[in-house]
């Protein structure tokens, strides 16, 4: 809680820019107190849990481009008010989104 009486805070808005994880650790610690200060014990339902896969490391990677977004081409957007980005196709959309994100491999 604040030094206001009902009002918690956490993540950049009390630490600054920080990693994120430590915003969602706060998050968790507010929720707890918040629960507490309406009455409950503090115990909060978590969910079931899961299992997290080991990350398994390749020696090769294999580096994927990004897919090019949908654009609606000038002739058509200077006499139209469609939307310019159309975005990604469905399985465009789906192969953008398995590309690896481990940038420290490079």
């Amino acid at each position: 809680m604040t030094t206001m009486e009902g009002v918690f805070a956490g993540g950049d808005v009390t630490r600054g820019p920080d990693e994120v994880i430590r915003a969602i650790a706060d998050g968790k610690k507010a929720a707890v107190s918040i629960d507490k200060y309406l009455g409950g014990k503090g115990h909060l339902n978590k969910g079931e849990p899961i299992d997290i896969p080991e990350i398994s490391d390749e020696d090769e990677i294999v580096a994927h481009g990004r897919f090019d977004i949908e654009i609606l081409d000038p002739e058509t957007r200077k006499d139209s008010f469609e939307e310019v980005i159309k975005g990604y196709h469905k399985l465009n959309a789906m192969a953008e989104a398995m590309r690896c994100l481990h940038c420290e491999r490079r």
